[in-house]
């Protein structure tokens, strides 16, 4: 069942005139509070999410312009033996919670698959192989789908701190990029395709595509040998913002569309698959929209027939308008023509992909919105023009804005929290 739109929230909500360039803007790359450092239309007036062709594949070299393939080897060859162990044991783990089959889930998770958990909580100071033992521990079908939620996000975290890695200094960036395809190919892509298919406004978006492309994208961009590897960084740094931002846009399709299914039809397993999988997004509210926390869960853990998929998606927008609204003029600060800047704008442009589903029932001009951001970061990466780009940047930083006062934002910004 494809979920198609909230109708409440163009009801509920009214467009209103909206500052421009005084809204705050952060002035570093976005931060996560709880992991590693990260930090992803139609016609107006309908509801489709996103282009139905893949977009977002980052341009490379020195330049910014394609630079080739610099790596000698084969995506996926460098990722460990515990990884590729441990995804055959998630792809039985969450046959058996897609079925809300507690049993069958519970004797999935044993072996390769809890022992390389129990390594992610080492490597990342999480406690997830706990929290999804526990929900196995009730051995019904919401315990199933809460427990493949933390599976999910176990996965989430690992991939980012890989990915960081590579960006920030691993000696051998072949490994820890391939670890973190890993757990994309073998555990998230299954998350990722159902939001596709069953998620909130996900038909058409080709999510998975763009991980795809961006995966490949940023293994061109690594060269030499361990324990002196080397990135492009025209290609490494977008490519991750990429894979990281369209993974929370499944996860926000997901959550939201798992939270209306609950609500109709009354049902505690996919209220609890939603509360799962919002672990993979919960730090991207802090400090943002820190009082939606626990708006949200205290919602998804209560009675299903209270549960509003409008009042959820708000939640989290407002805090993802806000991480949008501060890459729409970061890039004149840190000056156009740059690596840097280029990952920015890229990573405003996928941040974007994620709001333009509440923006589209807000009955704002998503197309036009969507293109100004692919104009955008192609007018950053370029650096010629520098009037065009903040041209186009205004119009972002304008619609931007007129989504979060459509949301109940009291000022525009891009990092004030809501009290």
């Amino acid at each position: 069942m494809r979920l198609r739109s909230l109708p409440l929230l163009a009801l509920s909500l009214g467009l209103a005139a909206c500052p421009g360039n005084e809204a705050e803007t952060d002035s570093t790359t976005d931060a996560s509070t709880a992991g590693p450092t990260t930090d992803e239309p139609a016609t107006e007036g309908t509801e489709t999410a996103g282009p139905t062709t893949t977009e977002d594949e980052p341009t490379a070299g020195t330049t910014g312009e394609p630079g080739g393939d610099l790596n000698p080897h084969t995506l996926g060859d460098h990722a460990s033996q515990a990884c590729q162990d441990a995804m055959a044991g998630a792809a039985a783990f969450f046959a058996a919670t897609a079925d809300a089959d507690a049993a069958g889930a519970t004797a999935a998770y044993t072996d390769a698959l809890k022992v390389y958990v129990q390594s992610l909580d080492t490597a990342n100071m999480r406690d997830d192989d706990s929290a999804i033992t526990a929900a196995l521990a009730d051995a019904d079908g919401p315990g199933a789908a809460l427990a493949e939620g933390h599976l999910y996000t176990s996965l989430m975290f690992h991939l980012r701190a890989n990915l960081s890695a590579v960006e920030t200094g691993a000696e051998d960036k072949y490994a820890a990029w391939d670890e973190a395809h890993c757990v994309w190919d073998g555990g998230l892509r299954s998350l990722v395709e159902r939001a596709q298919a069953q998620g909130w406004e996900g038909a058409g978006d080709p999510m998975a595509a763009d991980i795809d492309a961006a995966f490949a994208a940023g293994h061109d961009g690594i060269s030499g040998e361990a324990p002196a590897t080397a990135i492009d960084d025209w290609r490494i740094p977008p490519s991750k913002q990429i894979i990281e931002k369209t993974l929370y846009r499944a996860a926000h399709r997901d959550i939201v569309g798992q939270a209306i299914g609950a609500s109709m039809a009354m049902d505690a397993t996919p209220a609890a698959r939603a509360l799962g999988v919002f672990g993979i997004v919960r730090d991207r509210l802090e400090g943002r929209n820190t009082p939606g926390i626990a708006v949200i869960e205290g919602m998804l853990a209560g009675d299903p027939a209270m549960i509003s998929g409008t009042l959820i998606a708000i939640e989290m927008d407002k805090a993802f308008a806000k991480r949008t609204r501060n890459y729409a003029d970061q890039a004149f600060m840190e000056g156009l023509g740059i690596p840097a800047s280029y990952k920015g704008a890229v990573e405003g442009r996928t941040y974007a992909k994620l709001i333009v589903a509440g923006m589209g029932s807000a009955m704002m001009n998503t197309e036009a919105y969507l293109s100004d951001w692919e104009e955008y970061a192609e007018l950053v990466r370029t650096g010629e023009d520098e009037a065009a780009a903040m041209e186009v940047s205004q119009r972002l930083v304008d619609a931007t804005c007129a989504y979060q006062t459509a949301l109940g934002i009291a000022a525009c910004t891009g990092s004030d929290d809501e009290m």
